[in-house]
Parts: structure tokens; C-alpha cells; sequence
């Protein structure tokens, strides 16, 4: 389990981390935390976010690529993309890599 006290921040690089089973519905992506007994269902643009971290990827760079296919503001991507990894991370589908 992380830390309580840790948060993803925009520094960090990001992936799967091997604690949950994911399909592909149509485009959308549903999640289970196999231990925890819990699924969690992603729309379009998550489950996009889903996919990149199958390799590890810095935060940072995630943002960017989607703020430019997006064409959204930079601010506003980082900020969504920050609190869909951190519910990600809370629920630990998803882990800090790295140092």
C-alpha cells in the first residue's frame, strides 16, 4: 500500500502496477483490484490514460501529449490528469516508479 501520505506530483513517472485486471470494452477500459474486490470502469480519455502507463512514463510528458491532441490547455490537462492517477494510485492499480 503507498504511503498515505504520498501524492502523485508532475516529477514522477508512473505504470501499472500489476494488481489489476483490465479489459477493453468498446473504448472504455474496466479495471479490478483482484485483492481488494473492487472494479472500476474508465471513460475514453482514462482508459487512453490507462494504456500509456503499460511502460513506465513520466508524468510530465503524458500531460503534454495529451494536452496536444487535445489542443487543451496545459494547466487544466495536468490538473485532471494528476487527479485520475492519484485515485488510480489510492486504489493501488497504479504505482510511483523510479527515483
Amino acid at each position: 500500500m503507498p504511503p498515505a501520505h504520498h501524492r502523485i506530483e508532475i516529477e514522477d513517472t508512473v505504470a501499472w502496477s500489476g494488481k489489476a485486471l483490465a479489459s477493453q470494452i468498446c473504448e472504455e477500459v474496466v479495471l479490478m483490484n483482484l485483492e481488494r474486490g473492487y472494479y472500476y470502469s474508465l471513460d475514453d480519455i482514462g482508459s487512453e490514460i490507462w494504456r500509456s502507463l503499460e511502460q513506465p512514463v513520466s508524468v510530465a510528458s503524458l500531460c503534454q501529449s495529451l494536452a496536444a491532441k487535445y489542443h487543451a490547455e496545459a494547466a487544466t490537462v495536468t490538473a485532471d490528469v494528476l487527479t485520475l492517477l492519484n485515485k488510480l494510485l489510492e486504489h493501488e492499480l497504479i504505482a510511483v516508479v523510479g527515483g
